[in-house]
């Protein structure tokens, strides 16, 4: 069977398993993918480096199909690769190069990258409208070429497989990395795709009450609050039954709920999945109060939690649009609950969300620009069912 794949090509020093998982995370928000699969492996005949194997995890529709989605997402200004280095960056690996590589045996196609801070490298061979042509690209370069095959007269099959390779070989973005990195990278990629070693979820936001934690910190230090002032002496209480899930429980610890600089608590002109207005988180009087409001049996019945009042717009919506955000039994999916019976999904997760309030009341970098962009797409297509 014909091999397609890509991968991701890097020392593990400079990129941890976090840049991976949220420069995928990334690059993917405007993409309509339900279930990316990312999996890191060794390559022992490159030594000191590892790769990281990207695949759409959609139904098989043919190997053009994956092919064309690889292509065109690699060839994305906004690339796995350039979002994984801004990923690494931001977690302290500003210096990182990452190496790329697309490759498929059902067509010519052969497309390796270097990437890193100050620009890119791009070598690559592939099937043309017009047939094979090879490349060359950098920022400030673009170079196309048709490949030109020297067949003897009447030659056999083999002799024109190998006159292609010959031809092609020296264009290949696979002999491009092998230069690069010293030593035969297609092999080394096509053993590592064969033994993976750990799976990668592609994520925009860690999952977790250790995660959650982290991200209300963050909020925190952007709204210039203290950790934990005002918060409850005693766990956050049941509602209709229903317990606060862990990363409820750690929020509540890590929340300032008692800025005397913004005692209202308000975050206004929310735009993010289902979550349109002003939000205000629950305090503990407001959960216990929960115990009594009308229609809210039928949350409580699915196990979703308060934990927040969304109420229309400053700039327009009335009492119509008010609605209480809950967290499901999860601890990360987020619902909007309309008269305590309709629920809906809300678009981000409990950490999205947290992050979003954090880049929205922050100076942002292009990097962080880009992570925002991701958080409402991917809020958009999941509010949408997708």
């Amino acid at each position: 069977m014909a091999t397609t794949f890509a991968a991701l090509i890097f020392r593990p020093a400079e990129i941890p398993d976090r840049a991976l998982s949220q420069g995928f995370a990334v690059a993917l928000g405007g993409w309509d993918v339900a279930s990316p699969r990312l999996f890191v492996a060794s390559l022992p005949g490159v030594p000191g480096y590892c790769a990281a194997y990207y695949a759409s995890g959609e139904p098989a529709g043919g190997g053009g199909d994956e092919l064309d989605h690889l292509a065109e997402l690699f060839e994305d200004e906004l690339s796995p690769p350039v979002a994984v280095l801004d990923a690494a960056a931001e977690l302290g690996h500003p210096g990182a190069t990452i190496f790329a590589l697309v490759f498929s045996e059902e067509v010519v196609h052969d497309d390796g990258w270097r990437f890193e801070a100050s620009g890119f490298v791009r070598h690559f061979v592939r099937e043309g409208e017009e047939g094979l042509e090879a490349g060359v690209e950098t920022p400030d370069r673009s170079d196309l070429v048709a490949v030109e095959i020297d067949l003897p007269d009447a030659a056999t099959a083999q002799e024109e497989r190998d006159a292609t390779d010959r031809a092609i070989r020296p264009h290949r973005g696979s002999t491009f990395l092998s230069a690069e990195l010293g030593a035969p990278v297609l092999g080394a990629l096509m053993g590592g795709l064969f033994a993976p070693e750990r799976r990668v979820e592609v994520r925009l936001v860690a999952p977790g009450p250790g995660s959650i934690a982290d991200e209300v910190r963050r909020l925190n230090r952007v709204l210039r609050r203290d950790d934990g002032r005002g918060a409850p002496a005693s766990p956050p209480p049941p509602v209709r039954g229903v317990a606060p899930p862990a990363t409820y429980a750690a929020f509540a610890s890590a929340y300032d709920w008692a800025d005397p600089a913004d005692p209202e608590d308000l975050y206004r002109e929310l735009a993010i999945g289902a979550i349109e207005g002003t939000l205000r988180f629950l305090r503990e009087d407001e959960l216990r109060g929960h115990e009594r409001e009308p229609g809210w049996d039928a949350a409580a019945a699915r196990q979703l939690y308060p934990i927040a009042r969304l109420s229309g717009s400053a700039l327009g919506g009335g009492a119509a649009q008010r609605a209480i955000v809950a967290l499901g039994a999860d601890g990360e999916q987020l619902w909007v609950v309309r008269g305590g019976t309709s629920a809906a999904p809300a678009g981000p997760t409990f950490g999205e969300l947290l992050r979003y309030l954090s880049l929205g009341w922050s100076r942002r970098s292009d990097a962080e620009e880009d992570l925002i962009g991701a958080l409402m797409l991917r809020a958009r297509l999941r509010s949408l069912g997708g």
